[in-house]
């Protein structure tokens, strides 16, 4: 009676045995397929599923930086358009300043006299030079020289004995304007023969107009300095 209970209970060990190895095998078969490597119990098991684990982990760390990469070259992106703008203005204010050389299409306006005598007393006295300059302007220029000298919304145009000064240093005849802006403005301002260039003509002065597509015209030499205000800051 011993023997057949055994027997019993053998086979029953054996097919529970045999149960849990396949689905052991199985196990192992499906992870074999996504990590193709050999194993050889639970830790290794173990190693693989850490593994996944980790790279999981690293994907949703890899997916965090890429949005922050995003996010920072988005701030930049608007960083660079408003540095970008305010630097156009400060090169805007510089130009208009008369610190930065020019160039650019304009006129030559060359004044000399006609009976060989300085002009320097008439044309300051008439306010020639001063005119010629304001008639330019209105006529479409952005930067003018007198005699490779700046002329800037401080400039000073003064008589100092027989002598013209231009931000106070002295010029003499001939008197060379150059002005960089509107072409057809200046050859409108040309063929309209203002009434200036009359008047001077009459004072035997004689005026040579030349018309360039690159001119250039220098910096700012001299200027005084500022003293008497501060900047407040509000556009006030």
């Amino acid at each position: 009676m011993k023997k057949p209970h055994f027997s019993i209970i053998a086979f029953v060990a054996f097919t529970i045995f045999g149960t849990i190895i396949g689905i052991h095998i199985d196990v192992l078969g499906e992870i074999n397929e996504e990590f193709p490597l050999p194993f050889s119990g639970d830790t290794e098991v173990q190693e693989v599923l850490d593994l996944r684990k980790a790279n999981q982990d690293m994907k949703t760390r890899i997916e965090e930086l890429r949005t922050e990469i995003n996010n920072y070259e988005e701030e930049r992106a608007t960083e660079n358009i408003v540095l970008k703008n305010l630097k156009t203005k400060v090169n805007e204010n510089r130009m208009l300043a008369g610190h930065e050389a020019a160039i650019g299409p304009g006129i030559k306006i060359t004044l000399e006299s006609t009976l060989e005598e300085n002009i320097a007393i008439i044309v300051q006295q008439k306010k020639y030079l001063i005119n010629l300059i304001n008639e330019l302007r209105m006529s479409g220029a952005e930067v003018i020289a007198v005699n490779n000298h700046r002329i800037t919304a401080r400039t000073e145009v003064t008589l100092a004995g027989i002598h013209i000064n231009v931000n106070t240093m002295p010029i003499a005849p001939p008197y060379t304007i150059k002005a960089i802006g509107n072409m057809d403005g200046f050859r409108r301002y040309v063929n309209f023969r203002t009434l200036l260039f009359d008047l001077m003509q009459g004072d035997g002065i004689h005026a040579t107009i030349e018309f360039e597509e690159e001119m250039k015209i220098p910096a700012l030499t001299k200027e005084k300095p500022i003293q008497f205000f501060d900047i407040t800051g509000n556009g006030n």
